[in-house]
């Protein structure tokens, strides 16, 4: 369906007209391009009434008939598109070409150009690449799937790009020619879309660039049990986890390069998953040529992204509730994401954890067993209560249903005030950990994540924030 090479701008030089299928950021932020280049845009999307007109000079429902191609020389497919969608097989019929909107801003951007992928981890570790990056240069600049279309930079004089890329723009995105690459992780996720781990799998690997050897590809190693295809052994390829050259350690806290070893005990973010995060960075820092003292000096100053593992500020919260710790991780969005986010807890430690949301296809089965490793009480609100409550209320462990946030946090108000502060628990110099990491989409309730990110925090807010003065 997509060119395994990239064009050049020559090659669109003479097309005139271009189909955006499917609007949002990516195909507006695409049509904004082309249409500072002279061309004719049109857009078919699923909502026309809901475009952007002013960025098209025509809008039309992708369920318009097959008419509509007449004079098409190119098709620019969104993310979200499926691959079965009934104008990709026009278009295929009818030879038009067909790019995706990462393919291309890749077209007229002449840089050097990071790539990070992952089920988990990926929007973090791109942003702390883009930090480290920012010790030596000046004008990189951090787009893809983290938020700010490729398309809507492309054509700036940037020192380096770094690109947060989802399987579904990888899917659409032969051989981007990337300078380096990292594949974080592989657990299951998007397999509505994709079918198989094998697909899924198929899919990130796009991101890797091996016939190239100046491109630097590093992937941690269990990506491997879900491919179709054995471990690659090409020099250029590198594996990132345990017992490898590059790895990280704990007690203290370092990462580990095959010419150097850092200091992660100042890095801001907790946690094994926030180290192999940093090891990943490290090592795509090296690439681009910064030296050890400049990563060294940088990694201290990365405190995270909101909504993932985000901590609320103790001084925004009523005095009465300075033991306890809010936590707003609601780009959890699938049960890996949300026990990653966990691993750092065990059976004992006060937590509150919440959960909720359009649970994604994957087994229940490592929720429930590291459920009963810690026994923490269990909340959990939305679509989620009716897809999980079977299995879960035969664990016999503490759990309690809701039909949304607002009645789910009320609860936990009751809760802290009545088997928290009432117990004094506080007294004891102990922390209660309220996790809101949700391990489910957000659209049954939320527009996207960062809506119910700022829902959850709106809450605390609320529930728990300094008293009237009034």
């Amino acid at each position: 369906m997509f060119s395994e090479t990239i064009p050049s701008p020559n090659d669109l030089k003479n097309l005139q007209t271009f189909l955006i299928l499917g609007g949002g950021a990516s195909g507006d932020s695409a049509a904004k391009l082309l249409t500072s280049l002279g061309k004719k845009v049109i857009l078919a999307d699923s909502f026309p009434e809901k475009a952007n007109h002013s960025l098209y000079s025509q809008v039309l429902s992708d369920k318009e008939p097959q008419a509509n191609f007449e004079g098409i020389e190119c098709i620019i497919k969104s993310p979200g598109i499926l691959p079965n969608h009934p104008y990709l097989g026009i278009a295929i019929q009818k030879k038009i070409p067909i790019l995706s909107e990462i393919t291309l801003g890749r077209i007229f951007y002449k840089g050097p150009i990071i790539g990070i992928t992952g089920t988990d981890g990926k929007s973090t570790t791109t942003a702390l690449t883009f930090h480290l990056l920012q010790k030596k240069f000046p004008k990189v600049k951090m787009g893809g799937n983290i938020g700010v279309p490729f398309t809507s930079f492309c054509l700036e004089e940037n020192d380096c790009v770094v690109l947060e890329l989802s399987s579904y723009q990888l899917e659409d995105s032969p051989n981007l020619q990337l300078t380096a690459s990292a594949i974080l992780n592989l657990a299951s996720d998007h397999l509505e879309r994709h079918k198989t781990m094998e697909s899924y799998a198929t899919a990130k690997w796009k991101i890797q660039n091996l016939e190239s050897k100046d491109h630097q590809c590093f992937v941690n190693p269990n990506f491997f049990a879900f491919t179709p295809f054995q471990k690659p052994l090409d020099s250029n390829l590198h594996l990132v986890g345990d017992n490898q050259s590059y790895c990280i350690s704990q007690n203290p806290d370092q990462v580990h390069t095959p010419n150097f070893v850092y200091d992660a005990s100042l890095f801001p973010l907790n946690g094994k998953h926030n180290l192999m995060n940093l090891c990943f960075a490290i090592a795509l820092a090296e690439v681009v040529g910064l030296n050890p003292n400049q990563i060294q000096e940088q990694l201290k100053t990365f405190f995270g992204l909101p909504h993932r593992f985000q901590s609320i500020p103790t001084e925004s919260l009523n005095p009465d509730y300075k033991s306890i710790k809010f936590i707003n991780d609601s780009k959890s969005t699938n049960l890996h994401s949300m026990l990653s986010g966990i691993s750092g807890f065990k059976k004992g430690d006060p937590i509150y954890l919440i959960l909720g949301g359009i649970p994604k296809v994957e087994p229940i089965e490592p929720l429930i067993l590291r459920w009963k490793e810690i026994e923490c009480p269990l909340f959990v609100f939305g679509k989620a209560k009716d897809i999980w409550k079977e299995e879960l209320d035969k664990t016999g462990l503490p759990i309690f249903y809701f039909d949304d946030l607002t009645s789910l946090m009320k609860e936990i108000r009751k809760k802290i005030d009545s088997d928290w502060i009432t117990n004094n628990k506080s007294q004891k110099n102990e922390l209660l950990s309220v996790i809101f990491s949700p391990a489910g989409a957000s659209f049954d309730l939320y527009k996207n994540f960062e809506e119910r990110g700022n829902h959850f925090m709106n809450l605390v807010k609320d529930s728990f924030g300094p008293p009237s003065l009034y």
